[in-house]
């Protein structure tokens, strides 16, 4: 299955859906600055059209956007360009040391083979469980489980181009699935294209007591700051803990 977010979803995502990384970036960076360490580099992990990326940036953070999506990446990197960013999975780029590893945007979610996605989140938050210093944040978001159904259809427009999307709520099996259509007008015509979204739901509670078995302490919310995030999605606020050493 291709990466998600190819040319025209991504031309779409980039200029008419920024609002979600508008809205969580002041919280986002307000948190890195609290932080029990100072932060100096951050990973956005699934960083998009790098609308966080260059809020990171402005900051004075040194930020690393990773994406699997190369027509996203090259929209983050006109966005950020003081930013370095890297092609590929972030199940699968090996992730630099750093303060702060950020996947905001519902970033873990999106699996092109949903009997791998709990090992691959299990894995990344123990590669996070490594590669964060002591003290370093983790900050991402999820769709849980529970109502309301987000099953349905929308439609959305803009100048030049047009999203139907129709979402299957499965939470048995603890998918979401997004049928996209997107419509976009280039030159005299007008182009058609299909992608197929798979999201992995999950189990909250459990989700935290992975981060912790993994040396986290965590904290959750419905919020970035003053941005809510839609129905049942969850920010997850993780702080790497010191080692301990045995008695």
């Amino acid at each position: 299955m291709p990466a998600p977010y190819q040319k025209d979803l991504a031309y779409v995502q980039a200029t008419a859906f920024g609002d979600f990384a508008r809205g969580a970036a002041a919280d986002i960076v307000n948190r890195l600055r609290k932080a029990p360490i100072q932060v100096r580099t951050v990973v956005d992990a699934g960083c998009g059209a790098g609308i966080l990326t260059r809020a990171l940036t402005e900051a004075g953070f040194d930020a690393i956007g990773i994406d699997s999506s190369a027509e996203l990446l090259d929209y983050a990197r006109q966005n950020a360009p003081q930013a370095r960013f890297v092609h590929g999975s972030l199940y699968r780029v090996p992730l630099p040391e750093c303060d702060a590893l950020v996947a905001a945007g519902e970033s873990l979610t999106y699996h092109s083979d949903l009997s791998a996605a709990d090992d691959l989140i299990r894995g990344f938050f123990r590669t996070a469980g490594k590669i964060l210093h002591p003290g370093g944040m983790l900050i991402f978001d999820v769709i849980g489980l529970g109502e309301p159904t987000l099953a349905g259809r929308t439609w959305r427009s803009g100048e030049d181009w047009a999203l139907e999307v129709e979402t299957t709520d499965d939470q048995t099996q603890r998918i979401l699935l997004r049928s996209i259509e997107t419509f976009r007008r280039v030159g005299e015509h007008c182009r058609r294209s299909h992608e197929l979204h798979q999201i992995r739901l999950f189990d909250v509670p459990n989700l935290l007591k992975q981060l912790e078995s993994c040396g986290f302490a965590t904290d959750l919310d419905c919020c970035y700051g003053t941005y809510r995030l839609p129905a049942r999605r969850s920010a997850v606020f993780a702080t790497r803990l010191p080692a301990t050493t045995p008695a």
